[in-house]
């Protein structure tokens, strides 16, 4: 299959576009072609081929459209086609966005207006594994980005070691390359026919841990627990409602995350079940919902996407007792794989038998405004890899992410400031009198900011003060 099996002649670009499209002739004889679509009325002479192609529910088709419906940062979506003679055509599919660029705590803008972003998300190159048309795809990008048509690129979920990886990072100049990668790990676990399977892969111990809580639950609320699945677009609404109940009470939604209820998230769960993705379940105690899963089956692999459980039931662990109900849910559906997402929990750790480690990768444009975001993005993710590769080193990894997901988001960033403050004071002393030298001064310093830090942790308190009462009404004032 070629692009011209699928793919028209591109009418003109609107003259709102940046510039006009790029529009080379698809392959035909012994040529190379190059495509780039910049509306939406062009990509659904690509459903064929992309439908074909695609791997992963972030780069589908509908999805994009969707985002393209309910995001207001859209811009435009951007999709490049590579064909070659004699092989399948290979897509690039991207979306640009008017976005904050995030530089340190919060997203702040690096000048009066927003940074134009070209959008690729996991999957969205599709057939990846083909190292002469990721280059060519890359080089696209590369060319794009010097026609000032945004100012970065940003690809999601790259694997070490594939042509995508190597072409994303070694394709744009020195000025334009990303310098500030942090690698994460990707849990994925093979589901066999039965439940009983799955479980052999963890130790006899955790299995008669969690058959003990299950139990003891049971036992707690006798003939009050009950399961569900949601699958159907009528069942949206009840899930939306549910899993917000639930996700006020986790540790996530405390920093910020976990499910929050939105008419662009509503839209994805009503596209993934008129689609038969969605695959959620909950777990009731006395017809009160205490603990969810949702996730995306795509092809045969389901993505899990979020989760959470009432601290109420914390004793109980209601979060492995619906994700073993749905695992055994999906053996039966033959499903084949899991897909845990990023992230060394320890559940990911227990249950997953397999993982790739991925990065979230960047281009910059050769220019000011390009080079001035690449040395930002350096500096930020510099500064946290060595952090995260220093407390991973010694084990502290675990001890200290339970300690601060326990923290509310005050007292965090309180602590933040605090700790950056200490350290940016031992720096500069050291420097002012002369004994920040390698190696001695420097271990120095990096013990004293390290005691330092450990005080400020140790002394600040748990919770929040209690705000101060107006008499008169009993109230917080």
């Amino acid at each position: 299959m070629t692009v011209q099996d699928c793919v028209p002649a591109q009418p003109d670009a609107p003259p709102d576009f940046v510039r006009p499209p790029t529009a080379l002739p698809a392959a035909t004889g012994g040529t190379h072609g190059i495509t780039v679509f910049r509306s939406l009325e062009e990509l659904e002479s690509l459903r064929p081929a992309w439908k074909a192609l695609c791997r992963h529910c972030a780069a589908d088709l509908d999805f994009l459209k969707t985002i393209i419906a309910k995001r207001p940062a859209f811009v435009r979506p951007h999709v490049i086609v590579f064909s070659a003679p004699g092989a399948a055509p290979a897509l690039l599919i991207g979306r640009i966005e008017q976005r904050p660029w995030r530089i340190w705590l919060k997203p702040k803008e690096t000048g009066p207006q927003p940074v134009s972003m070209l959008i690729v998300p996991e999957g969205g190159v599709l057939d990846g594994g083909n190292a002469a048309a990721c280059k060519q795809l890359i080089t696209e990008v590369m060319n794009n980005l010097r026609a000032g048509e945004f100012d970065a690129a940003m690809f999601g979920g790259l694997k070490t070691g594939t042509p995508l990886y190597d072409a994303v990072f070694k394709t744009p100049p020195l000025p334009c390359r990303d310098y500030g990668l942090i690698h994460v790990t990707q849990w994925i676990g093979h589901l066999p026919g039965t439940l009983d399977e799955f479980l052999r892969r963890i130790s006899s111990a955790h299995r008669s841990i969690f058959r003990k809580k299950q139990r003891k639950l049971e036992a707690a609320h006798p003939d009050q627990i009950s399961f569900r699945s949601f699958t159907r677009p009528e069942e949206v609404e009840e899930l939306d409602a549910a899993a917000a109940e639930i996700a006020q009470q986790t540790y996530q939604y405390r920093r910020g995350g976990g499910y929050r209820p939105s008419a662009e998230g509503k839209s994805f769960l009503q596209l993934s079940a008129r689609n038969q993705w969605l695959r959620a379940y909950l777990l009731y105690v006395d017809k009160r919902p205490v603990a969810f899963w949702i996730g995306t089956l795509y092809g045969d692999t389901l993505r899990l996407d979020t989760t959470g459980y009432v601290q109420d039931f914390r004793e109980f662990d209601p979060g492995i007792i619906i994700f073993l109900h749905m695992v055994g849910d999906l053996c039966k559906q033959g499903v084949k794989h899991l897909d845990f997402g990023i992230g060394e929990s320890i559940y990911k750790q227990r249950f997953g038998d397999e993982k790739h480690e991925t990065a979230t990768g960047c281009m910059f444009a050769p220019t000011v405004k390009g080079v001035a975001l690449m040395a930002l993005r350096c500096l930020r993710y510099s500064f946290e890899n060595i952090s995260r590769r220093f407390v991973a080193h010694f084990g502290f990894d675990h001890p200290l992410r339970r300690f601060w997901r326990a923290l509310p988001a005050a007292l965090r960033m309180k602590q933040s400031a605090e700790v950056t403050l200490a350290c940016l004071l031992v720096v500069a002393s050291g420097t002012w009198q002369g004994w920040l030298k390698w190696p001695e001064g420097t271990l120095i310093a990096a013990a004293l900011c390290l005691v330092t830090s450990v005080g400020i942790v140790r002394k600040s308190p748990k919770t929040l003060p209690p705000k101060p009462t107006d008499r008169s009404t009993g109230k917080p004032s």
